[in-house]
């Protein structure tokens, strides 16, 4: 079975499973909270390392970035890229400001409201989880609405999806919800610096890799664009 489709039907039962326990077994939650940190710390843990080390990166979106993963399309306007890059940078700019301004309001409620318990920080992790694997499989509200690209492969904030997901656990804040956070910001720079040095790696303009023709996936929008 695919790797992304693995993930997402596990996220799905994650989520049902998470969405139960909240609702009719929040009890349990309690009672063996510090056994399900230390399982899905060690799934995440192994999941952000995939991105991490370059060897077990086998996702173009996710890649790109690497210079073993470019290759220069000739010719390209030097200007074009930077004029791509400056529209793709302030178009990521509001994704960060309305995406983790409602991760701040939402750690806000649940310091601020006795109601808002923890579980319900847990609940919302792994909806957002589940969230991540559906916008990469089914459709994504960043793409069509703020950002504009055609496909992941060619999405600016790729690699911003472990810190979207991990942030909302530093509100819990322990050994596991706090390394985990650190790696998805780790991950974060990571993608930041290299957009920052080799923005040619990053866009279909520049780099051939990323562009349709050379990709081996089978969606409608490399139907349209051949």
């Amino acid at each position: 079975m695919n790797n992304l489709k693995f993930k997402f039907i596990l996220s799905s039962i994650l989520l049902f499973n998470t969405i139960i326990l909240v609702f009719f077994f929040k009890e349990l939650i309690y009672k063996y909270e510090y056994i399900l940190f230390v399982l899905f710390f060690i799934y995440f843990l192994v999941d952000s390392f995939s991105i991490i080390i370059p060897q077990f990166n086998k996702h173009t979106y996710s890649s790109k970035m690497l210079k073993k993963d470019y290759k220069e399309v000739p010719g390209y306007s030097i200007d074009k890229l930077k004029k791509l890059t400056k529209i793709a940078n302030k178009r990521a700019l509001i994704v960060f400001i309305l995406y983790f301004g409602l991760i701040a309001l939402i750690g806000v409620s649940y310091l601020y409201f006795d109601w808002f318990t923890r579980v319900y920080l847990y609940l919302i992790f792994f909806i957002i989880n589940f969230s991540d694997y559906f916008c990469i499989l089914v459709w994504c509200p960043f793409s069509k609405l703020l950002l504009r690209n055609k496909c992941c492969n060619s999405c600016r904030i790729s690699n911003w999806d472990r810190l979207m997901k991990f942030s909302i656990l530093i509100f819990v804040p322990n050994t596991f919800t706090v390394t985990i956070f650190v790696i998805g910001t780790l991950i974060f720079l990571q993608w930041e610096y290299h957009h920052f040095k080799h923005p040619e790696r990053f866009y279909e303009l520049s780099n051939a890799n990323i562009q349709c023709r050379l990709c081996a996936s089978n969606c409608t929008k490399k139907s349209n664009s051949n």
